[in-house]
């Protein structure tokens, strides 16, 4: 059984690797490596458990709960829906008919987290 959803597969992954970027440090080390290896490596669950010294079922157990912190830790901080939200003001600015003038972009741009860009 797969441990992401068939309809929304690519979907649910992009997002788990979105706050995984995010929130990684906020992770154990063997949760966030369990992590890494489930999203980057594509490992299976029992390919996972065996790179971990556990069962399938405990690398489950583990990717399902970590995954639920992270989904947690979003919700109480938001700093991907705020990113998300940055670029798109970003986007919005950049669009505009006449375009806004360079001087207030970069204001908008200045005001924005660190990082963000309109190409994020």
């Amino acid at each position: 059984m797969p441990f992401f959803d068939d309809g929304v597969l690519l979907e649910q992954r992009v997002l788990f690797g979105e706050l995984l970027d995010l929130y990684a440090s906020l992770l154990t080390e063997k949760q966030r490596l369990a992590c890494e290896l489930l999203l980057r490596e594509d490992l299976s669950m029992a390919e996972l458990g065996a790179e971990l010294g556990m069962t399938r079922q405990g690398a489950h157990d583990l990717v399902r709960r970590s995954r639920d912190l992270l989904y947690e830790i979003e919700g109480e901080l938001g700093l991907l829906e705020l990113r998300k939200r940055c670029v798109a003001l970003l986007e919005a600015s950049g669009g505009c008919e006449p375009p806004l003038p360079d001087h207030i972009i970069a204001r908008i741009e200045g005001l924005l987290p660190e990082g963000v860009t309109n190409d994020v």
